[in-house]
């Protein structure tokens, strides 16, 4: 899948990618998730909504994504 791409790269139309997360305050379960860009509709704040079939979804913001990656062309969402 070759290597991690910037984050300043990544598609903020709503598609769901890979991300690797980096966050010391409150780590995630999995540093290496599904994620994507949104906004939210009463705030007017974007964000990356990251997906945890434990403990639902978490929202994180650039500084806390190391880098992203393309899902698979045979992954169906």
């Amino acid at each position: 899948m070759g290597q991690w791409l910037p984050v300043r790269l990544a598609p903020r139309d709503r598609t769901s990618v890979i991300l690797w997360i980096e966050d010391e305050e409150a780590p995630p379960t999995y540093p290496v998730t599904v994620g994507v860009w949104e906004t939210d509709d009463m705030t007017g704040r974007s964000h990356w909504r990251v997906f945890g079939a434990q403990i639902g979804t978490h929202t994180y913001f650039d500084r806390h994504i190391v880098g992203w990656r393309p899902l698979p062309p045979d992954y169906h969402a």
